[in-house]
């Protein structure tokens, strides 16, 4: 017979009086408005960081709109703190490089768009480089991360694949090896 505590062990996510996601206080999101939540988003540092991996202004404006322009404001949001981070780690070691090879990422089209729609990749590649060593030579799993990076809606395939980008320069370039800071790479 299991045993029942008396109380729960821990307390509600909010308070009965509150709806979630509108706690009062200085985190709650109810404390900022909709139309300011995203006011930390910087789109030209943005683009400073997708230059080296979408060169073509064009197409990296489109993956720029997906990461941090549609969809979710939760998801917009997140996906440029999780850059950003990323973004600083590569400036403190010199920068991003472009990426060379990959696969491509499909877009995710309902089937009366697929017959239509002339290119169906986005327009970067999720490099296999880091994911090779992640998957140990397996070949399966190295499909299986693949597969599991690039679906879903352009705001998760997408941020997950510059995330990858971003990991792998961090993990080729060691530090001893990094330029000095202001001396070159995408952030230079």
């Amino acid at each position: 017979m299991p045993h029942h505590h008396p109380k729960p062990h821990h307390p509600p996510r909010h308070p009965p009086d509150q709806a979630p996601g509108h706690a009062a206080g200085p985190h709650g999101r109810g404390s900022i408005p909709a139309s300011r939540i995203l006011a930390f988003v910087d789109e030209a540092q943005l683009d400073g960081w997708l230059a080296p991996l979408v060169p073509d202004a064009a197409d990296r404006a489109f993956v720029s709109r997906c990461l941090v322009g549609e969809g979710p404001i939760h998801h917009r949001g997140s996906n440029y703190i999780l850059l950003a981070l990323l973004g600083q780690a590569l400036q403190a070691r010199g920068g991003a490089k472009p990426t060379e090879g990959g696969a491509p990422v499909p877009m995710r089209l309902p089937p009366h768009l697929a017959d239509v729609v002339e290119d169906s990749h986005y327009p970067l590649q999720l490099p296999l480089q880091a994911l090779r060593s992640l998957a140990g030579g397996d070949r399966e799993q190295l499909d299986a991360m693949v597969d599991c990076l690039t679906d879903g809606p352009p705001q998760h395939a997408l941020a997950n694949v510059v995330m990858v980008a971003l990991l792998q320069n961090l993990l080729g370039t060691p530090p001893d090896e990094a330029p000095a800071p202001g001396k070159g790479g995408a952030f230079g």
